[in-house]
């Protein structure tokens, strides 16, 4: 019997997707933070079962633009439109994103197995990329 995909391992599958995709940096407009004390912040709430799992709902930022200062994710009410109109996504990101989100799904076993397979997929992608990039400039 296959052991049960929980939320949490997905939660930080996508976490980590969307980290490597970001290059390990903060993605907020002139932020130089970047490691691995980056959170991943969803666009559209954890709570909407269909965009939960997908790094495309992600936006990797430092502790001070997630929580903590003025204008943080979750304390700004403009954060959405930062977002948009520094290229950080895109409009057409936006509908997309958006779309998916009102889309209806059941979220069971099979959809959790389904996204554990994506996000190891794209993980191994990015992770690719990552070190690509990291050996590129070694080589120097």
């Amino acid at each position: 019997m296959k052991a049960k995909v929980s939320d949490k391992m997905l939660l930080k599958m996508c976490g980590d997707v969307a980290k490597a995709r970001a290059n390990f940096k903060c993605e907020y407009p002139n932020c130089s933070i970047n490691g691995k004390q980056l959170h991943p912040h969803h666009y559209y709430s954890k709570r909407n079962a269909n965009t939960r799992y997908d790094p495309d709902n992600i936006i990797v930022l430092c502790a001070y633009h997630h929580t903590l200062g003025n204008e943080a994710a979750h304390h700004d009410p403009n954060f959405k439109d930062v977002i948009i109109s520094n290229f950080i996504r895109t409009n057409e990101w936006h509908w997309n994103i958006t779309e998916k989100k009102n889309k209806i799904v059941k979220n069971n076993q099979e959809f959790k197995e389904a996204w554990k397979e994506r996000l190891k997929v794209l993980l191994d992608i990015y992770k690719r990329k990552v070190y690509e990039l990291e050996n590129k400039g070694a080589g120097r």
